[in-house]
């Protein structure tokens, strides 16, 4: 049931929040073909789950190697930043290129929707295999990850174009910034996210008054809805700014 009221909220956020992009796209003539689009969902559907899910393995037996303590801030902040930080945001930049490997040229507008369409494969991987379901809504509601690849896809197709025009210093510093931007919002998401464990465990629930673990989660949970308020609106921003401007390949 859990699954099933994250993935309904899922659907209607797309529809709210992503259907205005697909639209625009369609309106500027992008060159970005459905079964391309369809190419784009899969990817973030399977091979990027199967990806992260392997690298999340491995790095969780290599941080019991060397020692790290469960359930201590450091493992946390090593989970969030690395785990679904990097990982995360690098698997997704490799398969939303791939997305767009025939193309000669493309649009803003394009790069824009295939990296969106990994990123909203992935949100529905992601949901399936959450069980919290407040966090599951905050990311459905949000478009989550579909906002981090907006970011990303952004400050990529930026990259691309001072190529193209011949300034490597600009390109350089712009995919930079699609790797590390993503990277450093979605790690202080998930860091928030594992910090709420830290509060359930700390509160005193033989107490009939709020504790103050519990307004601590409050706290972080509010937190979490302005970061990924903030992204959504960042990021569908960045889908209007010069979404005609082109790019050969």
């Amino acid at each position: 049931m859990t699954v099933i009221i994250v993935l309904l909220v899922l659907l209607i956020s797309f529809l709210i929040w992503f259907r205005p992009v697909l639209k625009r796209e369609k309106e500027l003539e992008g060159y970005a073909d459905s079964k391309t689009k369809i190419i784009a969902v899969v990817y973030g559907l399977i091979p990027a789950g199967i990806v992260l899910f392997l690298c999340q393995i491995a790095l969780g037996s290599l941080f019991k190697l060397i020692g790290i303590q469960e359930g201590t801030i450091l493992l946390s902040a090593l989970r969030a930043f690395i785990m679904y930080g990097v990982i995360e945001e690098m698997t997704k930049y490799g398969f939303a290129r791939l997305s767009f490997r025939k193309y000669e040229k493309l649009k803003k507008v394009d790069v824009m929707v295939l990296f969106g369409l990994v990123g909203m494969g992935y949100e529905i991987t992601e949901t399936l295999i959450i069980g919290n379901i407040f966090a599951g809504i905050i990311r459905s509601v949000f478009l989550a990850h579909v906002m981090y690849q907006f970011i990303m896809g952004h400050y990529f197709f930026e990259s691309l174009y001072a190529k193209n025009n011949g300034d490597v210093a600009k390109a350089r510093t712009k995919l930079f910034l699609a790797l590390f931007v993503p990277i450093i919002i979605h790690g202080i998401n998930d860091f928030l996210a594992e910090l709420i464990s830290f509060t359930i465990k700390m509160e005193d629930y033989s107490s009939s008054t709020i504790g103050t673990a519990t307004l601590g989660m409050i706290l972080i949970n509010v937190i979490l809805i302005i970061l990924n308020g903030g992204c959504l609106i960042w990021g569908l921003k960045l889908t209007k700014i010069d979404s005609e401007k082109e790019i050969t390949l």
